[in-house]
């Protein structure tokens, strides 16, 4: 069953069992058959709107591409990706995100695939959803609409800031303006 073999013998025996040879690297894929495997992470950005400021204005929209956190006084609307509504943040207009996490007071209309209201939120409004979720201790006075699909919900942002845009360039009235008495 066991033997024990001389030191020699053990020597031939591992000499005979040798590392595989490897052939040369394969060939290179041909140019159609390559791929780039770099990954490119866009970059989100982070907008806030500190405890310390007010924005007060008719027709104002605040519009951000990443992620907004609103934690001073907005008169007006608050569009981003992300939106936060902070514990010290409130918004008297629409806020309107892809996600929406209300923990301040929002006074007006909320639109967004995904809306929490934390504990401490203050919402009056009218709330369109796919889901909703409200912790305890969130104040909702209003209606909740929930809508089956989700892209009805999401904001065309990049359409939202043309618009506004637009909106308020004033043109030069062509020729010579008159003088009045």
């Amino acid at each position: 069953m066991f033997s024990r073999q001389s030191s020699a013998a053990r020597q031939t025996t591992h000499a005979a069992v040798s590392e595989p040879e490897f052939a040369s690297p394969p060939p290179p894929l041909p140019e159609e058959q390559q791929f780039d495997a770099t990954i490119e992470v866009p970059k989100v950005t982070e907008s806030v709107i500190g405890q310390d400021l007010k924005i007060l204005g008719g027709g104002l929209k605040l519009i951000s591409e990443g992620n907004l956190t609103v934690d001073g006084v907005v008169e007006g609307d608050v569009l981003g990706a992300n939106v936060i509504i902070g514990k010290h943040g409130q918004v008297n207009g629409l806020v309107h995100g892809e996600t929406v996490s209300i923990q301040g007071h929002v006074s007006g209309t909320v639109r967004a695939v995904d809306v929490v209201l934390k504990s401490g939120a203050y919402v009056e409004a009218e709330v369109h959803h796919n889901t909703l979720c409200l912790e305890l201790g969130a104040n909702f006075e209003g209606r909740s609409r929930r809508y089956n699909e989700r892209a009805e919900l999401v904001p065309d942002l990049q359409r939202a800031s043309h618009e506004g845009s637009q909106g308020h360039v004033q043109h030069a009235p062509s020729g010579p303006v008159p003088l009045t008495a």
